[in-house]
């Protein structure tokens, strides 16, 4: 009797033993085959397809010094509305040793032309003598990071608020001039300024394929601005010019070294010309408007 028990038990133990390894090989067969399917988040499928994807008006998160940091967001769409984020990095053109080939060209160069800027270019629209078929879409504290979602007065302090994508989808531009950066010293690094740059010119660019897009340097300040020791400073904009001469291709992104007629020997804005050491005066507005006209791109 107690042989025949012990027989049971043993072969008892040997069916459970192979209904074991029958259970962990169904598992086994059902997870390879979740992993060999395209991964998905929140219903959302995870697929590396990048095609149809535009980059977006970024979304911030801070460091551990309180700075913003940039993501580029994306959508299946050709629009300016947040969207899903993901991290992008941006690769600068390399070193382009054919020079541009600027001309000299008079005011009807400028009738289709697009100024975005700060409160320089506020002052440029407001006391300079540009065509008034220029147009200028332009705001005091304007900065990189709030161009794409923001909204102006078209012409600035003059006339009525349009936001940023009303103006770039409504009308073509033959050129596009852009100055960007004295409000965003202060803002994550040189080189996620750069990347945001570039990704706001990439959706000017989809907006608007036919235009010149020129990317017109930071202009320095004066030496007593700089000695305050602060993010405005030279050594900062000299850093994030240097990066945006490198997004220029000179086939439709052009760099426009505007400092060249402004700073002293030293490198800084010249004292004569702002009363402030940042914001041009009336009388030096036309300096930055002669370096615009004898430094046109015609094709």
């Amino acid at each position: 009797m107690d042989s025949i028990i012990s027989i049971i038990k043993k072969y008892t133990l040997l069916i459970g033993v192979i209904i074991a390894m029958i259970v962990l090989a169904i598992v086994f067969l059902i997870q390879k085959g979740d992993d060999d399917s395209p991964a998905t988040k929140d219903g959302l499928s995870l697929s590396t397809n990048t095609e149809n994807i535009t980059t977006q008006p970024a979304t911030f998160a801070t460091d551990s010094n309180g700075n913003r940091i940039s993501q580029t967001t994306t959508t299946g769409s050709n629009n300016f509305s947040p969207s899903e984020t993901t991290q992008e990095t941006v690769t600068f053109n390399p070193p382009d040793n054919t020079e541009a080939q600027f001309t000299t060209v008079n005011d009807d160069y400028f009738y289709d032309a697009l100024f975005i800027g700060n409160s320089r270019t506020v002052g440029l629209s407001m006391f300079g003598s540009m065509p008034e078929e220029t147009t200028f879409y332009a705001t005091v504290g304007m900065n990189i990071y709030d161009l794409l979602t923001s909204s102006a007065q078209v012409p600035p302090e003059e006339g009525p608020e349009q936001s940023f994508s009303s103006v770039i989808s409504g009308n073509q531009y033959g050129k596009i001039y852009i100055m960007l950066g004295i409000n965003d010293l202060g803002t994550g690094t040189s080189e996620s300024f750069a990347e945001y740059y570039k990704n706001v010119i990439d959706q000017i660019h989809q907006q608007q394929p036919n235009a010149i897009i020129y990317i017109q340097s930071i202009i320095n300040i004066s030496a007593e601005r700089d000695a305050q020791g602060d993010a405005i400073s030279n050594q900062n904009i000299n850093e994030k010019n240097a990066l945006l001469k490198q997004l220029a291709n000179n086939d439709y992104i052009y760099y426009l070294d505007i400092n060249e007629v402004l700073i002293d020997s030293n490198g800084y804005l010249n004292a004569d010309y702002t009363s402030d050491g940042i914001h041009l005066g009336g009388g030096s507005l036309s300096l930055w408007e002669d370096y615009l006209y004898s430094h046109a791109i015609v094709k």
